[in-house]
């Protein structure tokens, strides 16, 4: 639902300083989108706790979770070709690598890895839990759909990729049970099947996470365990590479919670590798000879 729809819905409950603030957030979502609730109602000219007030008005939890809104929006709204020109035009010339690297390194910094990792404990406990785990991811996701699947299974955990759509989707989703977990990736913007996923895990009882950025407020239902991946500024060229990093961090957490059972499913996996490595090579052509063949043939 767009912000302008919100107001609409809820014009009778706002007061006069609501209207200043929705004013100065309407003029400029880029750049407000990105200020503190004192920086906003400093631009309005009115209290901060009237931005908190708003949020609630507008069925938000607090100002913060407005603000997250207004950024997927930002996301969901900006084309590819804009991002790349904002990334360019930040970059000087021959120096595009270091200025990647930059960018990456600042939003990685940006992450509170405390809070984070106590949520990367909670993910990586449910999925050592689940009998079986289900991994949802469309477009750029796909990519982490298969390392996390490939990771998982070589560690000995049974999964189904869910990268499909309309029946097909629904088919794998079918046998999903209460011991089972979802693991879903949503970035950019909501993608199609992702809350027919959350809601039939809801129903049957399955452990939902989901890793996503901005976009993150608008996937409803709301999953049980949110891994937030700031991949920096919406109207910039955003890569996975925080994501990837939180992914890779769920594995490493898991090979540390499980009790050396994905280790020991790893050592196996090298000693089943070494021994196909050293199986006698199959005759690839035979030799015909005199003595090979009958008479008359």
């Amino acid at each position: 639902m767009s912000l302008t729809t919100l107001i609409e819905k809820n014009q009778v409950r706002l007061t006069d300083a609501d209207r200043r603030l929705l004013k100065a957030l309407l003029e400029s979502p880029t750049e407000v989108s990105y200020l503190s609730t004192t920086d906003i109602a400093g631009r309005a000219g009115v209290h901060p706790a009237t931005a908190v007030r708003l949020a609630r008005k507008l069925g938000f939890g607090g100002y913060p979770d407005l603000r997250s809104y207004l950024q997927a929006d930002i996301i969901n709204k900006a084309e590819p070709a804009d991002r790349i020109r904002e990334s360019l035009s930040q970059m000087e010339e021959g120096a595009i690598l270091s200025g990647l690297l930059r960018h990456e390194t600042d939003t990685l910094d940006r992450l509170d890895s405390r809070d984070l990792q106590i949520k990367i404990n909670q993910a990586a406990r449910a999925l050592i839990d689940a009998g079986h785990i289900f991994i949802f991811g469309q477009g750029n996701s796909t990519a982490l759909v298969e390392m996390m699947g490939r990771r998982l299974r070589r560690a000995g955990f049974h999964h189904t990729i869910l990268n499909h759509q309309d029946r097909e989707l629904a088919e794998r989703i079918l046998p999903m049970k209460s011991d089972d977990a979802l693991l879903a990736f949503g970035f950019h913007s909501v993608p199609r099947g992702i809350a027919t996923c959350l809601n039939h895990s809801r129903r049957v009882g399955a452990t939902s996470i989901l890793v996503s950025d901005l976009v993150a407020p608008l996937i409803k239902p709301e999953p049980e365990i949110t891994l937030m991946a700031d991949r920096g500024l919406g109207s910039e060229f955003l890569t996975l590479t925080v994501p990837m990093a939180i992914c890779n961090a769920i594995v490493l957490t898991i090979s540390h919670l499980d009790k050396g059972r994905s280790i020991a499913t790893l050592e196996r996996l090298a000693e089943l590798t070494r021994e196909i490595q050293e199986e006698p090579r199959a005759r690839q052509t035979l030799s015909l000879t005199g003595s090979d063949l009958s008479d008359g043939e």
